[in-house]
């Protein structure tokens, strides 16, 4: 599974119509509104392909100006658990 720690930035009062939208994509969890311009989230997938997809798709949502991943936890990514020797 892969879990990525996400920040955005919207437009100034169109923070609760994007995080109403972003809570839509598979795998996204709204934790906080901040000022109605600030959006913290998780993403959770199994891939980090799934991740960067789902990611790609914010940019599509009304008043997101800005994304920025905070952190990303892959150890249990498939492809990085096969590279390991399974380890």
């Amino acid at each position: 599974m892969v879990i990525s720690g996400i920040y955005i930035e919207t437009i100034p009062g169109k923070a609760r119509g994007a995080a109403e939208k972003l809570a839509l994509l598979n795998g996204v969890e709204i934790h906080d509104i901040h000022e109605d311009k600030k959006v913290i989230l998780t993403i959770e997938t199994d891939t980090v392909d799934q991740s960067y997809r789902t990611a790609e798709k914010f940019k599509n949502i009304d008043g997101v100006l800005t994304i920025c991943l905070v952190y990303t936890n892959f150890e249990d990514e498939p492809y990085y658990q096969e590279a390991a020797g399974g380890q």
